[in-house]
């Protein structure tokens, strides 16, 4: 599923509250290849405060829910390979790292 696929998807089943959640963009290379599809997810879920990422699950649609659940079940293993690897010790790591890292915890919070 492309990035454009992914976020057509997302708009129909839930766009009010994609369109009044999601957050900054994201630079699409500075994601690993096989990790870009989810591009969209990491923007509307990718919020990096513990408290604001609780209160945006809460307030999600059931649909939300359950992509995300979904994905992240999908591309557990290649975000291990990114989220634990070289860039982890990183002092200063791309939005887009901490974004997907944000996301994968907003899907342990469901």
């Amino acid at each position: 599923m492309t990035d454009s696929e992914l976020l057509d998807d997302m708009t129909r089943k839930y766009a009010d509250f994609l369109n009044g959640e999601r957050g900054k963009s994201l630079d699409p290379s500075n994601v690993p290849a096989r990790l870009r599809a989810y591009v969209p997810l990491a923007e509307l879920w990718g919020v990096t405060d513990d408290l604001d990422r609780e209160q945006l699950v809460e307030r999600a649609p059931e649909a939300a829910k359950q992509d995300l659940a979904a994905a992240i079940e999908r591309v557990d293993d290649d975000l291990d390979d990114w989220l634990a690897g070289p860039q982890a010790d990183d002092p200063a790591p791309t939005a887009e790292y901490l974004a997907f890292s944000a996301m994968r915890m907003a899907a342990d919070f469901l």
